[in-house]
């Protein structure tokens, strides 16, 4: 419990944090607290990123005031299938961090606008994906970066408390 709470609490702040920081992309944000979901996918497995991931997108619009608006729905459907395809793919141990990272960036984005243009009733939507693609990787570096440092810190016991990793 105190682990999904810690790592909850990262996520949130940070998806509050990145509300702040320009995206060239209407309505878009970078996703640098999906880090967060990539750790807990690849090393708690599918079901704590999921749950990670809903959370921190609940929190988060609750306190950006995005609650159960089109983005909200964009962005939490993208962050499930995210988890979900990180968390299924780390189960092969053939990519790394940073493979996972873009797959989960792929599927979130192409998930984002496959909701929003259910929400418009309308494919010009997807005019957007090739842009969100190659900002995403960016941002995706970014991620593995931050969800590997992390996997270190908590690994390293550095907060004093008993950290597992899953079978």
């Amino acid at each position: 419990m105190v682990t999904y709470s810690l790592l909850i609490s990262i996520a949130s702040v940070m998806f509050i944090i990145e509300k702040y920081i320009p995206y060239p992309v209407p309505a878009g944000k970078w996703g640098f607290s999906n880090f967060v979901v990539l750790f807990a996918a690849i090393n708690l497995g599918i079901i704590p990123a999921v749950i990670i991931g809903a959370l921190k997108s609940l929190i988060g619009s609750i306190f950006t005031g995005a609650i159960f608006t089109p983005t909200f729905f964009m962005g939490f459907f993208g962050i499930i299938v995210a988890a979900i395809v990180e968390g299924l793919l780390s189960k092969t141990k053939f990519l790394g961090y940073i493979g996972l990272s873009f797959l989960g960036m792929f599927f979130n984005n192409l998930t984002q606008v496959y909701i929003g243009s259910l929400l418009i009733s309308s494919n010009a939507i997807f005019s957007f994906l090739p842009l969100m693609i190659i900002l995403g990787t960016i941002s995706s570096i970014a991620n593995a970066y931050l969800a590997k440092k992390m996997e270190e810190v908590l690994y390293g016991n550095n907060f004093g408390f008993k950290f597992s990793k899953k079978n």
